[in-house]
């Protein structure tokens, strides 16, 4: 049984990259290296760089925004690769350096009107807190009580 030969076109190719390969100094080969070296990182620095998936899934993020319109601070925190939360804070006791905040956190970005209506709210929960005998506040847009006493008033009959 007689083999037949391969296509004269790929020991063309073959051959010439054998010629290429032995004409190599040892300085070329050295020099494609080093450039092998330092293309592959960069190229994987460059990805991470410029792949806002992947940057998010190394990175984490936190910014306080403050308020002309209201007393809150709008706060945006994300761990890594996890998607934002917002909160809406105030402050209602400071001591030294420690800051006592009350606060609501939602996963979606509130727009300045639920920054207003929430903003409002904490400011009745710290009123509420400071004079616990007054009526409690309620959700916005709601008549529900937000805030329950434990145990709850007995009702009188």
């Amino acid at each position: 049984m007689s083999e037949t030969p391969p296509p004269a076109d790929r020991v063309g190719t073959a051959a010439g990259l054998v010629n290429i390969v032995k004409g190599l100094s040892l300085t070329n080969v050295l020099i494609i290296a080093l450039l092998i070296a330092i293309a592959i990182p960069t190229y994987i620095l460059w990805r991470f760089l410029h792949d806002a998936s992947l940057l998010n899934k190394f990175t984490s993020f936190y910014e306080e925004i403050a308020s002309d319109k209201t007393p809150c601070t709008l706060r945006i925190a994300s761990i890594r690769g996890a998607d934002p939360t917002y909160a809406i804070s105030t402050g209602f006791a400071f001591q030294g350096s420690d800051r006592w905040t009350v606060n609501v956190i939602m996963n979606h970005k509130p727009d300045d009107g639920e920054i207003v209506s929430y903003c409002e709210t904490l400011n009745l929960i710290v009123d509420y807190m400071r004079r616990p005998d007054a009526k409690s506040p309620t959700y916005p847009n709601s008549d529900e009580p937000l805030i329950w006493r434990y145990p709850p008033p007995e009702e009188s009959p």
